[in-house]
């Protein structure tokens, strides 16, 4: 049975019999199609990575429709007759490159480019639905789905957003042209495509696995296929975007499709009712609802929109259904819908179908009890209510502004007779508290012919609530108390929007409002050097559109080899326990499962990383031996010959268990809170400590300060969240193995492989062309990948693919040291600081290695007149049940700049005093920053804003602002060699670059071609960076620290020197040739046109960066939804090597620690110790409406750094990363104030007054 779609134009008629039925549209362009621009990571709809655009016709209206979708999530066999759209299909170098793709690349919209393809996509497929007329807002709003690392969103928001019908984006010239922005093309003819390219008409499959699949053309056929079925082992199919959050069962094994069900789709507006296909997807129901709230009745439908548009994301709500969301509630009562909770409120009934003729109208409270084996919903009746009678409101409160599950939700549906807002009736819906609870019905009761807005009735309904409304534990959700007080927040929230004019207190009358967000807008300004062009000029980045068209290529990019396999880890659970026996035989039965490894197929040193004293205290096995250490470690590795065969395989390994762990302590307070003293070891002594002084005789004698205090810090887990996965292909030579590796430390993976295989170095081989991500996540967990393909690869001699899934990497790998501070300060009225003691302890899990405590140690004290004397710092290393906590962007400066940071502020606020001042007040006499905070005082109108938002908290009780100060000296030093090959090619002078560094997003090879065309003398054009390896950088350091573009540049330059030095005497002898010319000349006498050198420690001097960050936020008190009103930061820049790039990782940086401090939180199961954070659907990285509204970016003018590479100062992308510690003080504050006044809101003056409604 075959089905053909096409792809770019080119159509495929395709065998699906010989493929799994499960087979996704992402695996099928990728690994069949030979398109790798679509990329994957979570495989869930959660990051945006794999987004492509397909072409559709509509069953019912039988208009074609183009839209963004996850192909992640898309099964292959839903697209009969589809015309499918990658990122290489609207551009490329060889056809040329889309508007999208242009402005993206020239707008600096992209730094290591993995996730550049899906936003190039999202953003053409909303251009085609829309015709090319959008707005900023829409733009912006449509990239929920699409998650970025690195850029901080911004300058991808202004390129995207430069297409809108009302933008005031100022685009390059270059890229101005847009005539075939929204033309459809075919590839394949030039023609304008029709969306009917090609016809097929598939029924029934059987697979060569025994898999079915269905596609019935009718319902008549629907339900002839259901009644055959003997079993529940059946799922219907449509957007298939379930998955996404519950992974669907091993045992189905028929899939009935719905697309083709024209009855299902679609949708009928009457004057009293809105009628809803219940296979309409959610996108589509949206443009419903926008219609329906046109028409008297139904004017709340534009709130369902509004609600709808919080659901999930664009691609996902492009393909999931109304039907498939109910159907998720159905079968997993602990899932948060959204769509059920709005439903529920406004009472709609569902249309439930057995047969032909065989229907049954119910509630979705009845719905929900109802069984449902072989029956579909059919609609959704929606009635009227007449905005004059009825009051609706709904909410979702999430851990950022878009694509995330409801920590809460609700909706709230009230009948009143006016004038005084007597209750006829009620319907209150919640979600997120527990599996039982839906519907607050005493709440309702106690409502009813009651005044809606009077102080005592208000109080009355909230003394109901305390008994009725009870959130339960539901890890990895927050606690229950918080949730619980949250729903009564919305409550509170609902009766405030809708109070009558004067009847509540003015300032409490802010509280029923949404925290609304403008379009974001950003600054960036630096002083223009032209000393020495290109370097210092603010250029696109080198490789941009090849990125943007998703021709630059990563470790997985390389096309399917011949006989190639795929790896899964599979993994140890029981802490403490050893494994006796693995049981891989069920595995091993499925057909395309290859072969297990274990530590015993081992024939060299089973280890990913070697004790060394610098980075690694202590060995650690790439697979288990010995006692558990903690769960999810890798036992051994599964061979298969695709990759979601060897992820099922791995999962069907059985491991035996002996013994185990009685108490295990899977966190840092597990520890601290009675357990045994062995696991804290004192690594970080004072000098105090190490004379033995007690705590008592370090304290201050209370004549010496006016004010004493203590307090406490807690900094979590944070994952690196980098886009590209952790892979390795390894690929058999006849000289041993070529890996190529996502890593950021190739000499470690080239050595750590050689030594678990016993060869020699020379026998292995990495090329690393490009990182997608790493924040120090990619330093030494690459290892196990490498390894793991790499031993398959050795065992079996054949091509091996090793790309983690993010549950794998999330669960047997380590993140950010957490850290947890104690403190006693002593200070003078004035603001001196006298003294302060503080610990603070840092949880390595299982193993010391890749301690940051050092550096935590080092950057406490920041810029500020501390001393060994007067700052008493010990630290702690915790040793937990977890994996090996590693590196992550900055580490211990994180911690230590957040350690000192909190406690200026806590003594500012102790001391009453304004937080610049009391810093002011501890600088460092002559410092760079107490030069730079006069400036920066000025520049952000501290003072003024400072007490409009002093007058604006006056005036609103539940709505706050706040103003955060933060600011830091960091310190680069130099580590390691990093070599540089530059070879110039005689035919027509081109220069390649190849060195030891790893591009990662960092922009180092576009600050390499610049260094080399000003050091050459030639245009960057001619100019090209090889990927990295271990030939040409051999015995490279790690690239982190932020010095990896300065130290590969200095190497590049002496390399550049050398070649100008010989190139010399020839250009005197030919008196100013062309650069052809003398190529050729030089070339003429076997002149060697290849230069070697790196760059050692000693040759570059270390300096310190100064930053100054303000952060303007505003709280919701009564959710905890917060808007980042504004963030300004300066930087002393030096002279920056490229503005565009620096500023890049600026804002880059700041958002990732935004993240850090508010919307990312691992969770860990303290029964098993395992992740329980562990996906997309659970661990929440900021997206693009989470970044400040106002972000402006300034590199301090005329402050060259004398002693760095060409006076500039590092690649910056470190540095903010700790800044968004100022807007955490403020949001943390505030979030805490909300959470204390939401504990005891029936104690509160809710505001309303004893006043007529009509009262003026």
């Amino acid at each position: 049975m075959t089905t053909k779609f096409s792809i770019n134009g080119k159509a495929y008629s395709v065998n699906l019999a010989s493929l799994p039925a499960d087979l996704t549209l992402n695996t099928f362009i990728r690994d069949y199609a030979g398109l790798s621009a679509t990329k994957f990571m979570c495989q869930e709809g959660g990051c945006g990575v794999c987004v492509c655009v397909v072409t559709s016709k509509n069953p019912t209206t039988g208009e074609i429709k183009t839209r963004a979708v996850n192909s992640c999530l898309t099964l292959l066999n839903s697209c009969m007759d589809w015309e499918i759209t990658t990122c290489e299909g609207i551009g490329n170098k060889r056809d040329g490159y889309h508007p999208i793709q242009k402005r993206l690349a020239k707008m600096n919209g992209t730094q290591c480019g993995y996730c550049s393809p899906g936003f190039v996509m999202n953003m053409y497929g909303l251009l085609q639905e829309r015709k090319g007329k959008v707005t900023m807002e829409e733009v912006e709003n449509a990239f929920g789905g699409n998650i970025c690392r690195c850029t901080g969103y911004r300058p991808i928001l202004d390129a995207m957003k430069s297409f809108a019908v009302d933008s005031n984006i100022e685009v390059p010239e270059e890229c101005r042209d847009i005539e075939d922005l929204t033309k459809l093309t075919c590839p394949k003819t030039g023609l304008s495509c029709s969306g009917s390219c090609t016809k097929a008409k598939l029924t029934t499959l059987t697979c060569n696995n025994g898999e079915q699949w269905f596609w019935p053309q009718s319902l008549e056929e629907l339900f002839a296929v259901l009644a055959k079925f003997q079993d529940d082992n059946y799922m219907l199919v449509s957007g298939n975007t379930a998955h996404g959050v519950y992974r669907r069962s091993s045992q189905i094994n028929k899939f009935v499709d719905l697309h083709s069900l024209h009855e299902l789709q679609g949708y009928t507006i009457t004057n009293d009712s809105l009628v809803l296909g219940g296979n309409l997807n959610m996108s589509d129901a949206m443009e419903a609802f926008q219609e329906a709230s046109k028409l008297a009745g139904f004017e709340y439908c534009s709130k369902v929109w509004n609600h709808f548009d919080l659901i999930a994301n664009v691609p996902v709500r492009n393909m999931g259904t109304l039907a498939g969301n109910l159907s998720i509630k159905h079968q997993h009562p602990d899932f948060p819908s959204d769509i059920y909770v709005v439903f529920e409120a406004l009472d709609v009934h569902v249309v439930v179908q057995k047969a032909i003729g065989d229907e049954q109208t119910m509630t979705i409270s009845e719905y929900l009890k109802a069984p449902m084996s072989k029956k579909i919903i059919k609609s959704f009746i929606l009635r009227q209510y007449h905005s004059n009678e009825y009051l609706f409101e709904s909410y979702k409160i999430m851990p950022r502004a878009q694509n995330a599950h409801a920590l809460v939700n609700a909706a709230f549906l009230v009948q009143v007779q006016k004038p005084d807002y007597i209750v006829k009736s009620a319907r209150i819906a919640y979600g997120g508290l527990s599996n039982g609870f839906s519907r607050a019905i005493n709440l309702e009761k106690s409502l009813l012919n009651k005044a809606l807005f009077t102080e005592e009735n208000v109080r009355n309904a909230f003394t109901s609530m305390q008994s009725e409304i009870k959130a339960e534990v539901a890890l990895p959700e927050p606690s229950p108390e918080y949730r619980t007080k949250l729903a009564h927040g919305l409550f509170y929230k609902f009766l405030l929007s809708h109070a009558p004019s004067g009847k509540v207190g003015t300032s409490f009358s802010s509280g029923g409002q949404i925290l609304k967000r403008p379009v974001s807008t950003g600054q960036q300004t630096f002083e223009a050097n032209d000393s020495c062009l290109p370097v210092k000029k603010p250029t696109e980045k080198h490789e941009g559109l090849l990125q943007c068209s998703g021709e630059a290529t990563f470790s997985n990019d390389l096309l399917p080899q011949s006989q190639q396999l795929w790896a899964a880890f599979f993994t140890a659970k029981k802490i403490g326990a050893k494994v006796t026996k693995i049981n891989a035989e069920k595995a091993l039965q499925l057909p395309g499962v290859v072969a297990v490894f274990t530590a015993n197929d081992i024939p060299g040193d089973n280890y990913t990383a070697v004790r060394d004293g610098m980075f690694f205290m202590e060995n650690e096995g790439l697979f288990l031996e010995g006692e558990v250490k903690y769960c999810g470690q890798p036992v051994g590795i599964i061979v298969a010959e695709s990759n979601a065969l060897a992820y099922k395989a791995a999962e069907m390994v059985e491991l035996t268990y002996e013994g185990g762990s009685a108490v295990i302590y899977p966190t840092m307070k597990d520890v601290l809170n009675g357990g045994p003293a062995n696991r804290i070891r004192h690594q970080i002594k004072s000098a105090a400590s190490e004379a033995g002084t007690s705590k008592q005789a370090k304290a201050v004698c209370q004549d010496q300060y006016d004010v004493a205090a203590k307090g406490a810090l807690d900094m979590g887990l944070q994952y690196h969240f980098f886009m590209e996965p952790h892979t390795t292909v390894a690929l058999p030579t006849d000289g041993g193995l070529l890996l190529y590796c996502s890593t950021q430390f190739m000499d470690l993976t080239q050595d750590i492989v050689a030594k678990l295989l016993g060869l020699r170095n020379n026998e292995v081989q990495l090329k690393t062309i490009r990182v997608g991500g790493g924040y120090g996540g990619k330093g030494t967990r690459s290892n196990f990948a490498a390894c793991g393909a790499a031993l398959a690869a050795f065992k079996l001699n054949r091509p091996v693919r090793f790309v983690q899934s993010i549950e794998s990497m999330m669960e047997s790998f380590g993140k950010r040291w957490p850290c947890h501070v104690d403190y006693d300060f002593f200070a003078r009225k004035s603001g001196k600081v006298v003294k302060l003691i503080s610990s603070f302890y840092e949880d390595a899990g299982w193993s010391s290695n890749e301690s940051p405590m050092g550096h935590t140690q080092l950057l406490s004290k920041n810029c500020y007149q501390f001393t060994s004397d007067n700052f008493i710092l010990d630290g702690y290393m915790v040793i937990t049940d977890t994996p090996s906590n590693i590196a992550c962007r900055a580490p211990g400066s994180v911690e230590g700049i957040a350690l000192i940071e909190n406690i200026m502020e806590h003594i500012a606020f102790q001391l009453d005093m304004d937080p610049l001042d009391l810093r002011l007040a501890n600088l460092i006499a002559g410092h760079k920053v107490s030069e730079m905070l006069p400036r920066f005082e000025e520049s952000t109108q501290y003072r003024l804003r400072k007490q409009n938002i002093k007058e604006f908290n006056k005036q609103n009780r539940w709505i706050k602002k706040g103003l955060g100060l933060a600011m830091m000296e960091y310190h680069i030093g130099y580590f390691g060699q990093f070599p540089a090959t530059v070879a110039i090619y005689h035919g027509d002078g081109t220069v390649i670059i190849s060195h030891g560094g790893v591009e990662m997003g960092q922009g180092m090879n576009t600050k390499i071609v610049q260094v080399a065309a000003h050091t050459l003398g030639i245009p960057m054009e001619m100019i090209r960076v090889e990927g990295s390896n271990t030939v040409n950088g051999a015995n490279s350091m790690v690239t982190g620290g932020s010095i990896g573009s300065e130290v590969v540049c200095f190497a590049v330059r002496k390399c550049c020197n050398t070649l100008m030095a010989r190139l010399a005497p020839v250009r005197e002898e030919l008196k100013d040739p062309s650069w052809k010319d003398l190529v050729k000349s030089a070339h003429s006498k076997n002149m060697n046109l290849i230069a070697s050198d790196h760059c050692q420690v000693g040759e570059m001097d270390p300096y310190t960066v100064c930053v100054l960050s303000l952060a303007e936020v505003e709280v919701d008190m009564l959710t905890g939804n917060y808007l980042v009103k504004r963030v300004d930061i300066l930087q002393d820049a030096g002279e920056s090597l490229n503005p565009n790039v620096d500023i890049g990782q600026v804002e880059g940086a700041y958002i990732m620690g935004l993240g850090y401090w508010t919307s990312e939180h691992c969770v860990v199961d303290k029964s098993t110790g395992g992740m329980l954070t562990n996906r997309t659907w659970n661990y929440k990285p900021p997206g693009a409406k989470d970044i400040p509204i106002d972000f402006r970016i300034e590199l301090l003018a005329r402050s060259p750094n004398a002693g760095g590479f060409m006076r500039s100062k590092g690649e910056l992308r470190v540095f903010y990363f700790i800044f968004s510690l100022s807007s955490q003080t403020y949001v943390t504050l505030h979030l805490k104030q909300c959470i204390l006044v939401l504990l005891h809101l029936r104690k509160v003056d809710f505001g309303f007054k004893e006043i007529p409604i009509n009262s003026k």
